[in-house]
């Protein structure tokens, strides 16, 4: 069965109708992993979040600013964990160029190592880093920092506002199915601008001949790396999943409207 995806926007857009959309589809994910909690493959802890903080940025032509991005997963049915994330950064590459992206520690686990791959194509306004858990094992699942991109506002860009998506993220787990994946873009307020700057039209990622730089498979075993083992965090019930899903993407609402 396909799930829909909460699908954060494209550049340029931060709207009311961008944030029901998060809102909504976050709900149709809830009832959809309501509907098929006795035995099917869809679960609600089948659904990730991934988010960036800050979720808005003020900057000047010619600045450098970090994001983190922060993921949440219960893995899947059956204690299924996550064995592998590919987050993708899409932007205006006449306003914004990444300069690093950089993987975080939620991958990681105490037996574990986590192979990474990086292309970064301001060219085509498109970042991608793939990470990788070896062994597999039971997977990861819990909260933590996933990745974290330094980007760089072009010198002549100018005033008013542009994202960075990461609706072609996935998140993959150690069984059969891939996880559901409620995302927000990032918005990046240029010069003070509050208006909308021209969007643009980006090539699918897998379209796209990238060349990917890999890294050596490291484990920083971080405090800020997700809970190992694919196991669910104790006491994290279907009950307590909808509470957090509903309130993360609750939030995102809230956080986007008192930003205005």
């Amino acid at each position: 069965m396909t799930v829909p995806r909460a699908d954060a926007g494209r550049d340029g857009i931060a709207s009311d109708g961008r944030r029901a959309v998060v809102v909504i589809g976050a709900a149709v994910l809830l009832a959809l992993s309501i509907a098929s909690v006795a035995g099917t493959a869809v679960a609600i802890d089948q659904v990730a979040i991934l988010s960036p903080e800050p979720m808005t940025v003020n900057a000047t032509p010619g600045e450098t600013i970090t994001i983190d991005l922060s993921l949440w997963s219960q893995g899947g049915h059956g204690g299924e964990g996550v064995s592998a994330v590919t987050v993708i950064a899409q932007y205006h590459p006449d306003y914004l160029e990444v300069t690093d992206i950089e993987r975080g520690p939620w991958l990681e686990g105490e037996k574990a190592e986590v192979h990474t791959a990086t292309a970064i194509a301001n060219e085509q306004g498109t970042t991608v880093i793939e990470q990788r858990r070896e062994p597999v094992a039971g997977g990861t699942a819990g909260s933590g920092t996933i990745a974290t991109l330094t980007v760089t506002v072009t010198a002549d860009a100018p005033a008013g506002t542009t994202t960075i998506s990461f609706a072609e993220s996935t998140v993959d787990l150690t069984g059969d199915y891939m996880s559901a994946l409620v995302d927000e873009s990032a918005t990046i307020a240029i010069a003070g601008g509050n208006e909308s700057l021209e969007s643009y039209n980006h090539t699918d990622p897998d379209d796209l001949a990238l060349e990917f730089d890999e890294t050596d498979a490291t484990n920083d075993s971080s405090d800020d790396g997700a809970d190992a083992g694919g196991v669910p965090t104790p006491g994290f019930t279907a009950g307590l999943a909808l509470v957090a899903v509903s309130v993360a993407a609750g939030a995102l609402w809230i956080g986007r409207t008192s930003l205005r």
